[in-house]
């Protein structure tokens, strides 16, 4: 192992016993947070849900079947549920078995060992109102509203706060089920909508009817999701030159269907583009969806969430519509393991959006799109959260913003366009439906690029500042003199910086934490010209 990956490691070590004695957790905390053997032990191979939403009480009933494979030998396993929902029973092998809640967690104890390898199932049942999310999508919970016309307008939205608000459910996001069923039973006026593709629809006795809905790929936790409204059904298809047919699905209010056929033709666009950068749509047999929401938009797998109104930025497109499907890539298919690490879901999905604008409209259209975000940029906290605990508590939007300019950033240290595509292409491809960790990332880009990103990274993801360049101009036996350096809180960083060392032409010089001095070719302060636009540094003169 390298200096620079020893450094990096500590760095990572350090960053961890400092920020748990510096931000308080609770021990329900740790326990949802954790990875306990308790965990550790299973692995979930399928959740198999039915679900009866009663919008008039606001109230849910139901069982989640779980299937997992034991991995280690095990006479107990912890699952999650929020202590607001009741646990009616727990059946294993057709029987009652005991459960102790603690928590927003519960320990299930089995009365014989479940041996390493083996293949089981069990199924609780489970009742109550769930969390109402206050402002949705940023806190989690159902969304109980009313369309125009009187009838119930239902969502949910769950990501910083777990599936468990709602669901019995081992709810760490390094465990995603491989396939998923849900049944959710909605009023029979109502349109009950779910992840992946709808296999059968049912009518029961009580004026409710079941719908079906298959996912046959990995899903975390939070993108599982409910959808329920007097829905208009658009089908389309998206036509990949490559591979093939797409089934798109768009579920809208009835007043919105008119506008909703013209507005997401841009769907079809953004499928272009994004094949061509990620690769193909990463969930192609169970289908992309949009359906309408009572909240701004959420992306939930092969269900993307959208209530933006059907509306354009000054850009062109719906960034709703564009930001929630890039998480189809990055966030649903390329997966973190710790919430920690949220900036891989939201970092790369947010510099997508720039993207899009560079393939339909040039890459300094992109730039001048990213130039927007960078005002967002606060710069108050590391990227990376705290690790091993329930924690979602961040200061500032720097995962999004600041990640994707550390994107940006990287583009030009590289300085090579092909290299770059080609990389993010095949992250993108590599860990298709897969959990990645930031290490999988950092040696990721590091190998496929032959550049060692180890300081580059410590300094954007774990310091909460950003590298200063500070220089100063001079007059020195009649010339002009530049001086500068590169101040970091890492060592190693280099940074290229645009100046013109001849009048007219501007060129890379490369800044490092060492002073450097050059000889500038004219005399007048006037006509000297830096440029640090396309690069995440802050600019200093010192007098």
């Amino acid at each position: 192992m390298n200096k620079n990956k020893l450094a990096f490691l500590a760095a990572v070590l350090i960053f961890n016993v400092l920020i748990s004695v510096a931000q308080p957790f609770t021990k329900a905390d740790y326990q949802h947070g954790k990875l306990n053997p308790m965990r550790t032990c299973f692995d979930v191979n399928k959740y198999e849900i039915t679900l009866k939403v009663n919008p008039f009480q606001k109230y849910i009933s139901g069982s989640n079947q779980i299937s997992f494979t034991a991995l280690k030998n095990t006479n107990k396993i912890q699952l999650d549920l929020f202590a607001s929902i009741q646990i009616d029973s727990i059946l294993y092998l057709n029987k009652s078995i005991p459960f102790v809640r603690v928590s927003n967690a519960f320990f299930i104890s089995f009365n014989k060992k479940i041996k390493k390898g083996s293949k089981n199932s069990l199924t609780v049942f489970f009742s109550g109102k769930p969390l109402e999310a206050q402002k949705a999508p940023w806190d989690g919970g159902f969304v109980w509203s009313k369309d125009t016309s009187g009838n119930s307008f239902v969502g949910l939205a769950c990501e910083g706060i777990g599936a468990s608000c709602w669901l019995p459910c081992k709810d760490h996001l390094s465990d995603e089920a491989e396939s998923m069923l849900m049944h959710l039973q909605v009023p029979s006026n109502l349109m009950g909508v779910s992840n992946g593709k709808l296999v059968g629809s049912l009518q029961l006795d009580n004026g409710y009817t079941q719908h079906d809905w298959a996912v046959s790929y990995p899903i975390n936790n939070y993108n599982i999701t409910v959808n329920i409204a007097d829905y208009a059904h658009i089908h389309d298809e998206y036509k990949s030159s490559i591979y093939g047919f797409l089934n798109l699905d768009y579920y809208v209010l009835k007043s919105a269907e008119k506008i909703a056929r013209q507005h997401f033709v841009q769907v079809k666009t953004m499928m272009n583009c994004f094949e061509k950068y990620f690769g193909p749509y990463p969930f192609w047999n169970d289908g992309y969806k949009l359906v309408e929401t009572p909240y701004w938009g959420m992306e939930h797998q092969s269900c993307v969430a959208y209530g933006n109104n059907y509306q354009n930025n000054k850009y062109g497109f719906d960034f709703i519509i564009v930001h929630e499907s890039g998480h189809e890539w990055f966030g649903n298919s390329l997966s973190m393991n710790d919430p920690a690490e949220m900036w891989i879901h939201e970092s790369f999905t947010t510099y997508s959006e720039s993207l899009f604008q560079e393939c339909l409209q040039g890459k300094e259209r992109a730039y001048r799109y990213l130039l927007e975000q960078k005002k967002n940029i606060k710069n108050q906290q590391p990227i990376i959260g705290y690790y091993e605990v329930y924690y979602h508590g961040r200061k500032d939007n720097d995962i999004y913003y600041k990640g994707a300019w550390m994107l940006q950033t990287m583009r030009y240290l590289l300085d090579n366009d092909s290299l770059w595509f080609n990389t993010l292409y095949d992250f993108a491809t590599s860990f298709k439906r897969q959990n990645v960790s930031n290490k999988q990332v950092m040696d990721f880009f590091s190998k496929r690029t032959r550049h060692n990103w180890t300081a580059f990274f410590e300094q954007y993801l774990f310091k909460a500042q950003i590298p200063v360049l500070e220089y100063s101009l001079k007059e020195v036996d009649g010339r002009l003199e530049l001086k500068y350096r590169l101040v970091a809180n890492v060592k190693g960083l280099e940074m290229p910086v645009k100046v013109n060392i001849n009048k007219d032409a501007l060129e890379d010089i490369f800044a490092n934490s060492s002073w450097q001095i050059i000889d500038l070719s004219y005399f007048n302060k006037s006509d000297f010209k830096m440029d640090v636009g396309r690069v995440l540094v802050q600019l200093k003169e010192l007098k």
